[in-house]
């Protein structure tokens, strides 16, 4: 009986194209914090000989008999020539792809991809393995970036992995859901990744290599005008503070905007020379800079450094997520784990802890009028590293100091991948946008509610980001359009 190893179902984040994991089956092994695909004048590659050999090597090791179909690996490949397996389309996970996994990561002859004489970063491409005729045969498969990023400008198809909750979605018809794209309107692209509400109630988004500012019936371009773009130029950090400047990081710089006039930072005066997040905290009137270096404060025009150097407790040096909370607490994300520093400077490492955000990074927070906080998770040390639905989810931390971890396995959390959680003071629900089930609301009593493209009118199940303005309006930065839910 011949069996079908071929499943391809995949997805773009931007566009030169830089991207994330393409296909299904996701794995967690590569560092990833940002990458091209298949991008270069000289594109990423191997030495001919040395992959023949290892084509030779699987087919002496794997049992192939009675087999056809095809697998498609995509390949993260740095300046050195070293690579690693990033995600695959076999979603049964058979022995063949552990297999070629293997295989590919321990690969040592790779070249990586080259632009106007010097070498990327890191750049990922597609490799297609065919299983035929008793035997299989791998190579390089390129792709059509213009063909590629057109295929995508579609919503992706929910996936709820939680089957033993009953979604009822009572409070579905109260909420008006308004989209906007470049269908309907004249948003450059589809591709919304950061979104920004700024004290005048204008919504700021980063779409691809573009930022653009909304005041409710149109899109404007407010791209910064004092550094040439050059090839490529993405925005890839946004938020507004305090006094109304916009913060973005973008081309390997940081930028403000004051409304009047764009400023340029020098990276040796900052610290750092790439921010993973910006944070405004109102209360403290601090803008944080989360980098691979350290939590970067600016308040009051002065600037200042928390890191790992400084403070041995934290678990890692490389920041994802800092906020503080109404207590001061600084609350920190890091790639190794969760810390809290609290209001007399004591540091908790919840390493080591026997909470549940051991083994955690947070990547979101808020909290409401009680001091209740509630985190986003992401776990990173995963055992099972070709796992999807991982042990992540939200966290709940009472103001009696007690956390609770909600999943798919004790709740009615369709997915446990999340991206961001925001309370929402006037109906005292908070709402978990995920990039693979769409939209939740909890209220916080044990009813949970999922809205998505197949069930309501938000236009994908891939919600990368949300904000919620003055008004109590929740907006959704989305692959499909910019994304409005307002209490009817």
């Amino acid at each position: 009986m011949k069996k079908s190893l071929l499943l391809l179902s995949v997805f773009v984040l931007s566009s030169k194209i830089y991207a994330q994991n393409l296909f299904p089956v996701k794995l967690d092994n590569c560092k990833t914090d940002k990458f091209c695909l298949d991008c270069g004048d000289t594109k990423a590659g191997y030495n001919e000989e040395e992959f023949q050999k290892l084509n030779e090597r699987l087919n002496k090791s794997l049992t192939l008999k009675g087999l056809s179909g095809g697998i498609k690996f995509q390949v993260l490949v740095d300046s050195k020539g070293k690579a690693c397996v990033l995600s695959h389309t076999d979603q049964s996970n058979n022995i063949i792809t552990q297999t070629i996994i293997q295989e590919l990561n321990k690969f040592k002859a790779w070249n990586p991809a080259i632009t106007d004489n010097k070498k990327e970063d890191k750049s990922s491409i597609n490799l297609a393995f065919l299983v035929k005729d008793n035997s299989i045969k791998g190579g390089v498969e390129r792709v059509d970036v213009d063909a590629f990023k057109k295929s995508f400008d579609r919503p992706t198809k929910p996936e709820i992995f939680n089957k033993n909750y009953n979604y009822k979605n009572e409070n579905l018809k109260n909420y008006k859901i308004t989209v906007w794209n470049s269908k309907n309107s004249n948003l450059p692209n589809n591709t919304t990744d950061n979104i920004a509400i700024d004290k005048d109630g204008i919504v700021w988004l980063t779409v691809d290599e573009g930022l653009v500012k909304f005041d409710g019936s149109k899109f404007i371009n407010a791209e910064q005008n004092i550094t040439d773009k050059g090839k490529y130029f993405s925005y890839t950090a946004l938020e507004s503070d305090n006094s109304n400047t916009k913060w973005i990081y973008a081309g390997n710089n940081v930028y403000s905007y004051n409304n009047e006039q764009w400023t340029k930072y020098d990276p040796k005066v900052m610290g750092f020379d790439r921010a993973n997040e910006i944070i405004n905290n109102k209360k403290t009137g601090e803008i944080f800079f989360c980098s691979n270096e350290a939590i970067t404060i600016l308040k009051d025009g002065k600037w200042s450094a928390i890191n790992h150097d400084k403070i041995k407790e934290m678990p890692a040096g490389i920041i994802s997520f800092a906020k503080r909370d109404a207590k001061n607490r600084l609350w920190i994300g890091t790639f190794k784990g969760t810390a809290m520093i609290d209001e007399n400077g004591k540091v908790t490492n919840f390493e080591n802890s026997d909470t549940v955000l051991k083994g955690k990074t947070i990547t979101s927070m808020d909290e409401d009028e009680n001091g209740n906080l509630y985190f986003t998770l992401y776990e990173f040390n995963r055992a099972d590293k070709l796992k999807v639905n991982n042990n992540e989810g939200i966290a709940i931390r009472s103001n009696d100091g007690t956390f609770k971890q909600f999943t798919t396995d004790n709740s009615g959390m369709p997915f446990n991948h999340t991206n961001c959680v925001v309370y929402d003071k006037k109906e005292k629900v908070i709402w978990i946008s995920t990039d693979r089930a769409g939209l939740v609301r909890y209220d916080l009593n044990g009813n949970w509610e999922n809205y998505h493209n197949e069930n309501s009118e938000i236009p994908t199940s891939y919600i990368s980001t949300m904000k919620m303005d003055d008004e109590g309006n929740l907006y959704l930065a989305t692959r499909q359009g910019l994304v409005k839910l307002e209490k009817k």
